[in-house]
């Protein structure tokens, strides 16, 4: 009788085990890529657009920031909404994958993480995730297109 139990207690932990994997849905674990449409841009942020040069950077906790020498250079970025995510790369909408260090051009807004849909908000997406990558301090670049560096 205790074999029994203790076969029937280890199948139950082996089972619970198995519920702690998760499917390959072909994107990292986590907050996903953080997108915006180009109403949600238009609706929420006023600063104009501009065009952009740059690279990708890569940081050590999987975010993606901006590298420049200009005054954007550090911002976390929020892709246009065509973009996915694979692993620590970016797929634009193109089908282009980009990833660290590429070169890039583009246009887009630098914001305070505020000006995002709830940014101000610790406990919203973009509020959470911006705070996790830096953005209250460095800044957010808003891309409303982007494009690897031809030259």
């Amino acid at each position: 009788m205790r074999m029994r139990t203790f076969i029937v207690a280890l199948f139950a932990l082996a089972l619970s085990f198995t519920g702690c994997a998760t499917a390959d849905t072909g994107t990292e674990a986590g907050f996903g890529l953080p997108r915006m449409t180009a109403q949600d841009v238009a609706d929420a942020i006023t600063v104009p657009a501009a065009d952009r040069a740059g690279a990708l950077d890569v940081a050590s906790n999987g975010c993606f920031h901006w590298s420049s020498a200009d005054d954007d250079d550090g911002a976390w970025i929020v892709w246009p909404e065509d973009a996915e995510q694979d692993a620590d790369v970016v797929v634009l909408g193109s089908g282009e994958r980009i990833g660290a260090d590429s070169a890039l051009t583009g246009r887009g807004r630098i914001v305070e993480l505020a000006d995002l849909p709830a940014g101000g908000d610790p406990d919203s997406y973009f509020g959470s995730f911006g705070r996790f990558c830096g953005a209250d301090s460095a800044g957010v670049l808003v891309l409303e297109d982007v494009a690897p560096s031809r030259g």
